[in-house]
């Protein structure tokens, strides 16, 4: 993360020689550090609480600038104040962004390196935040690749307040102190009093929305500046910090520390965030830096050489962090511990390099300073193009070692030679043999289709192509929006043959709405219509569900399941299908402390279907799930080959089986087991079937598959 130099100045009452702040030196390190532990080795899981820490420093430290400045001066500059801005964080940045923006094209499909360019254009601007915000509000984006420069946003957060809050400071001191005459410890005074309302109202703010938009609460900067802002009022509190006790300082800085580390353990992504869920960590490191505000500090795991190095190179090691463990995944999915440790080990090299060769010599130079004629050396030019093409060998020679000692995917077993071409031939002209039947049935093409597909060795031209895959959902959910189904829209989400006498009703999710394509060219061209009475991630089956970014879904879910219901028992239809997403048990409440979540889904089906049939005396069909696949978005590549994107589906066959098990129970229930459509008898998954892809992003049917799977899911429901 950025933020000027540690070589801080605290104003007012304070010593007039420039003293290190080894102790934020050193808080930078563990920020940092928690960070790239939650992102390459998945833990701790609050690691990313770091980014608030970051947040908490860069508002003290920013705001410490223009007030020294206006104390030494009695002005503040801010052509000087963004000089000094830029020559701290374009050059590793741009570096940064242009080693990416390469790897990007060099690696991944042409789709998927155009989004990373427009990722890259609005972090070179410093509004990554809202990019991510408004890709990120798209469900239908949910579940896509996660983009190399999405640790741009924080970034993007802290340049936007830089931007605003020293005009704040200029024209509250300008009128204040200069046109009115006050003295500057009562201008400061009305300075902190504005701070607190930010503060106040930004942290209200970040409550609302992320009860309501967690996605927008996470990323907005109106929501994150009280983080920002509790530095800043530190800063504006040097007078009062200076008279704590030395006795004193240890114990509140180890307090500090004792918070932030419990927030990486005590916080996790179920966790209500920024608000309240970063109070803790940003006033956790408020008592650090408080506690060496006007004193030396003593707190020896942020002080120590190797801490205060890593906080040096921080923000190298924070620019690249991202960029090497999202490329790195991609290549090479992770196998073990020593390989992480191997890619640690590559990060901060690089980080290293970027910071002596890049970062702090530009920070140090006279770039951008006009007064000054000496401009980088020819040389140091040579030396930043140098360091771009160094780190990407550094890179490439990593990758090179962990795919040496990493164990071989495992490929799947190589099909006959003739069984892509199977289907027999036509008796030849005059032959006297028996007619045969002339092509496999559509189970048995699908199962050719599907054993051709694990035996690829190169991809075949997808249709549609993997570039065109994001977002590409089905119709009836992207287009007509009829993923969630309610008393506005549920009349004109009916589909098929509307004049048809014989209705299906379909149950379930956004996995269930995405085998509408199939039913359509099915059932719906059979005298059959077919009415949508679907929502997001709410399954068919009554169950208390949860959903991260919605904290009031479990109750949301369970009033349309309700209604749902009803428009059954109203509908009176011939049949209703039911079907949920693979997921949907581990997603039920309380499921990661229970062992028998299967089994508690099972229960819950039958309760469920039991409530169906007595609502009508349709046909009920429990159609299993899909598979679960891999995203080709993420896995695929120009250096890939098609088994490497090959699942083995995760717990689809727990999931069918508890299923099975459920239809069987009642009785008149109709169970469509779906194994055979997306998976080889040995349980493996391939990503594309023909030539078509199987899913959108891992979880949802492409619209070009759902159909496919006409001449196969028709006679399932009807025969």
């Amino acid at each position: 993360m950025s933020a000027e130099s540690t070589l801080h100045q605290e104003t007012n009452q304070m010593p007039k020689k420039h003293r290190l702040r080894r102790d934020i030196q050193g808080l930078r390190a563990v920020a940092v550090m928690a960070v790239v532990a939650d992102h390459l080795f998945e833990w701790p899981a609050g690691g990313f609480v770091g980014v608030d820490v970051f947040f908490v420093i860069s508002g003290f430290l920013i705001t410490g600038i223009p007030l020294r400045s206006h104390e030494k001066q009695g002005r503040i500059s801010f052509a000087g104040f963004y000089r000094k801005r830029a020559r701290r964080i374009l050059p590793a940045a741009v570096l940064v962004l242009a080693v990416t923006l390469a790897a990007a094209w060099a690696v991944f499909p042409a789709g998927r390196a155009k989004e990373i360019t427009w990722d890259g254009l609005f972090a070179l601007v410093f509004g990554a935040n809202w990019r991510f915000v408004a890709v990120g509000t798209d469900y239908m984006q949910a579940a896509g690749p996660v983009s190399p420069l999405q640790h741009f946003w924080s970034l993007a957060v802290e340049e936007q307040f830089y931007v605003v809050w020293p005009l704040i400071i200029v024209g509250i001191l300008g009128l204040l102190v200069h046109r009115l005459k006050w003295e500057v410890s009562r201008a400061r005074r009305v300075l902190t009093l504005v701070m607190v309302f930010i503060v106040a109202g930004s942290f209200l703010i970040a409550a609302v929305q992320t009860a309501n938009a967690p996605t927008i609460a996470y990323f907005s900067t109106t929501s994150r500046v009280w983080e920002l802002g509790i530095g800043a009022l530190l800063a504006l509190m040097v007078p009062a910090l200076q008279p704590i006790p030395g006795a004193l300082r240890p114990s509140l800085g180890y307090v500090g520390l004792a918070g932030i580390t419990a927030s990486l353990f005590v916080i996790s992504s179920e966790t209500p965030f920024p608000a309240p869920g970063a109070a803790l960590p940003a006033l956790a490191a408020a008592l650090v830096i408080a506690s060496g505000t006007g004193g030396d500090s003593r707190l020896y795991p942020l002080t120590n050489k190797v801490t205060v190095y890593l906080g040096d190179i921080s923000y190298s090691i924070y620019l690249w962090h991202f960029p090497v463990i999202i490329i790195r995944e991609t290549l090479l999915p992770r196998t073990s511990a020593a390989n992480d440790l191997m890619v640690l080990a590559a990060l901060l090299a690089v980080s290293a390099l970027s910071y002596h060769l890049v970062e702090d010599k530009v920070r140090k130079s006279s770039w951008l300073e006009p007064e000054k004629k000496r401009r980088l050396p020819s040389g140091d030019r040579l030396k930043y193009v140098g360091l771009g093409v160094l780190s990407l060998l550094v890179l490439a020679t990593t990758v090179t070692a962990l795919g040496a000692t990493a164990p071989s995917p495992a490929v799947p077993p190589t099909v006959a030679g003739n069984a892509t071409t199977s289907t027999p031939a036509p008796a030849s002209a005059g032959s006297t043999a028996m007619p045969r039947q002339t092509g496999p049935t559509p189970e048995a093409l699908f199962a050719l289709q599907i054993t051709a597909a694990l035996d690829a060795q190169a991809w075949p031209e997808l249709q549609p192509s993997i570039d065109s895959l994001n977002g590409a959902l089905v119709p009836e959910w992207k287009d007509d929006a009829c993923l969630d189904t309610d008393d506005q829209n549920v009349g004109r989400c009916l589909y098929g043959d509307r004049a048809a006498t014989k209705t299906a009703v379909l149950l379930g999710d956004s996995a269930a709405i995405s085998w509408m394509p199939g039913l359509r060219e099915s059932i719906g061209k059979q005298g059959w219509k077919i009415q949508v009475l679907t929502r997001g991630q709410c399954p068919a089956i009554e169950v208390p569900m949860t959903r991260p970014t919605d904290p009031g879904f479990e109750q949301i879910c369970s009033a349309h399941q309700q209604w749902a219901l009803d428009k059954v028992r109203k509908i009176q239809p011939q049949m209703v299908i039911v079907s949920s997403a693979l997921k949907s048990p581990n997603r039920m409440i309380g499921a990661k402390d229970n062992p028998d979540v299967y089994d508690s889904w099972r229960q819950a089906s039958i309760e469920t279907l039991k409530t169906i049939e007595g609502l009508s005396k349709a046909q009920v069909v429990l159609l299993s799930p899909a598979s679960s696949g891999v995203n080709l978005q993420k896995c695929a590549t120009k250096i890939s080959k098609p088994w490497a994107c090959v699942s083995d589906g995760g717990s689809y066959k727990a999931v069918l089986q508890a299923d099975k098990d459920a239809a069987a129970a009642v009785p008149g229930v109709k169970y469509v087991s779906t194994f055979s459509w997306f998976c080889s008898k040995d349980g493996l998954c391939p990503s594309f079937v023909g030539n078509t892809p199987v899913f959108v992003d891992g979880d949802h049917l492409t619209p070009a598959f759902s159909a496919k799977l006409a001449p196969v899911l028709g006679p399932a429901l009807l025969g």
